[in-house]
């Protein structure tokens, strides 16, 4: 072995003295280069157990869980406050460090933990005071709790896959009350994250930190919190809905030992808030049927659990849940369509099921609302409905349209479903309709089986307006391997006046976050549903609780981010170009909605 390297070596090293054409000494130096780029180390995938996975919203309304940035060499948190001296102050030393540390592989943030600041004024104070990060808003002060949060201008180091603290301290020593050294002395932050670099535990400096007071909500609340008091109800109205017998939630909330028992599991969901699956911006829009929990209630949960869940007196609301999924939430249909039965397997990834219904009916009807009715919902994922009569181009674009995505009539997801078209308006059955029915199923680890039933209901009369729909859909992009933050948009100038009534954001598994936006012909943009923390498994029909005028000339924008990457736990394969597909595994953006001419 020797004897065959060593020629190889010498050849190499006079690699410069061979008498070797141009030509060929440019195509063996690129050969080399491409070679050794080849060899570059790509991405790999983090060890993250994703506890104390702390999520929130920066004063843009942008979401981020910290998971997200495991790759990095550590999550710096600087404590804001509106209106405090010593933060304005020192925002050019953070910039600073966020220059010189950005560079070396930390992620920033800032983070207000105050109880009087609201999104809407920390992005007051960012414009006139500009900082160099996002802020994150923890006004009901989850974040601070476990991070125990008292003072502003303090600066958190966290470790980027367990988030535990390693250091707490001021940025330096220039700054104290009403008063700052020209220079500072000691540079406290940078140390420690120089420290961390040569992989050496930082010294913290937390009782030298000076800032403005953080007022605590558990200092100013007196009344314990109780099960009976409050808890009940906000579980009541928010999470059983899901976590009942015979709901698509994955265990019932049967009583308050129930809960004792999963309190651990709900703290860790409700700190990431990966429940309740409501996803959609709370300060954007105002929707029917929102089963969101407010910051505040999120709160008084965690805080219950973490004061050993004290019941209060009375009768155990939960037990006096009584639940009807196996009725129809419409009422008796006029008509009902039993679907063909499906078996699901175990586990994997489940290609689409399609079945084609003719419906028979006595004559041609118009029909006010649709209820999908899966018999286990726990499997399905969603049901797209179309009907083959409705694939005609539409009267507000003059694009061709797209078959079975621009025209649909129904589009559920999470469980049983009734739609109910709004007043005055309906959709088109010819009598001898022919129905085509998309469903994508998800396994639960054993061996399903599912028989959906559709139930029509029928108008008296033949509506003022047809319930139509359309859905902007971006179809020839490129997602490339490793693809962080990909912005993609779709788009379509619509030719009529409208009214917006529903709207349904649709990705896949890479999808991180999805807008649906409207955009004026005076150029004013109007954004009608953000989905920050987009989850292909909790998609929702958004129903606007007042119908948006839409004059013609008007575009609608659907801006979707992808993320490729290994810090997408949903990503099922971060090496891939990722194209159009119908498949869950490629992927979409599509912005689907239903309007009626004005």
């Amino acid at each position: 072995m020797k004897n065959g390297w060593l020629p190889l070596k010498i050849k190499i090293r006079n690699f410069a003295a061979l008498t070797i054409p141009a030509n060929m000494r440019i195509g063996l130096f690129f050969f080399f280069l491409i070679f050794l780029l080849g060899c570059s180390q790509k991405p790999q995938p983090i060890a993250d157990a994703r506890l104390n996975d702390y999520a929130l919203y920066d004063e843009k309304g942008n979401f981020h869980r910290f998971s997200y940035y495991n790759d990095s060499k550590g999550i710096v948190l600087f404590v804001q406050g509106n209106g405090c001296p010593i933060v304005r102050a020192a925002r050019e030393d953070f910039q600073e460090i966020v220059d010189e540390f950005s560079k070396k592989g930390f992620t920033f943030f800032m983070i207000n933990s105050n109880i009087q600041d609201t999104r809407e004024s920390i992005q007051k104070e960012t414009e006139a005071y500009p900082f160099p990060v996002p802020v994150l808003v923890d006004n009901a002060q989850v974040v601070a709790n476990m991070l125990d949060i008292t003072i502003t201008a303090e600066v958190f180091i966290l470790h980027p896959t367990t988030r535990e603290i390693l250091y707490r301290g001021p940025i330096n020593n220039k700054f104290d009350y009403e008063t700052q050294k020209s220079k500072s002395g000691e540079e406290y932050v940078k140390e420690a994250l120089s420290q961390i670099l040569n992989n050496k535990p930082p010294i913290s400096k937390k009782q030298q930190t000076r800032g403005c007071k953080v007022t605590r909500w558990q200092e100013i609340e007196k009344q314990p919190i109780t099960y009976t008091g409050e808890i009940g109800t906000i579980v009541t109205e928010h999470c059983a809905i899901c976590h009942h017998e015979g709901g698509i939630g994955p265990w019932s909330m049967n009583d308050y030992n129930t809960l004792l028992g999963w309190s651990a599991m709900m703290k860790q969901v409700l700190l990431t808030q990966r429940m309740p699956p409501w996803k959609a911006d709370p300060k954007v829009g105002h929707f029917k049927k929102s089963f969101a929990l407010s910051n505040e209630d999120r709160r008084k949960i965690i805080t219950w659990i973490d004061e050993g869940m004290p019941y209060g007196e009375g009768v155990d609301p939960l037990s006096l849940l009584e639940f009807t999924d196996h009725e129809w939430k419409g009422g008796a249909p006029d008509k009902i369509i039993t679907l063909q039965k499906e078996e699901i397997p175990a586990n994997g990834t489940i290609p689409y099921r399609y079945q084609t219904i003719r419906v028979s009916l006595e004559e041609d009807t118009w029909i006010k609302g649709i209820e999908i009715k899966p018999s286990n919902p726990k499997v399905m994922h969603h049901i797209l409905i179309t009907n083959k009569e409705s694939n005609k181009q539409s009267p507000i674009i003059s694009r061709p349209p797209r078959k079975w995505i621009d025209n649909f009539i129904a589009l559920g997801a999470m469980g049983s479903q009734y739609i109910g078209y709004p007043d005055g308006s309906g959709v088109f059955f010819p009598k001898n309709a022919e129905l085509i029915v998309q469903i994508h199923y998800a396994p639960t680890g054993k061996p399903e089986e599912d028989e959906t039933q559709i139930g029509l209901y029928f108008s008296d009369q033949v509506p003022e307006k047809e319930f139509l729909s359309l859905a902007p859909a971006n179809t020839t992009f490129e997602i490339p391997p490793f693809g962080k933050e990909v912005k993609i948009v779709a788009e379509d100038s619509i030719e009529k006046d409208i009214l917006l009534h529903y709207v349904v954001p649709h990705m896949h598994y890479r999808g991180k976050s999805i807008k649906f936006k409207v955009q004026f012909p005076n150029g004013e943009t109007k954004t009608v549903v953000s989905v920050a923390d987009y989850n292909f498994n909790w998609q929702q029909l958004y129903q606007l609780e007042e119908a948006l005028p839409i004059p013609k000339s008007s575009k609608i924008i659907v801006e979707g981010i992808f993320d490729n990457t290994y810090q997408n736990p949903f990503n099922p394969d971060p090496n891939k170009t990722v194209h159009f597909g119908l498949q869950s595994t490629d992927e979409m953006l599509i912005g689907f909605f239903n309007y009626t001419l004005q």
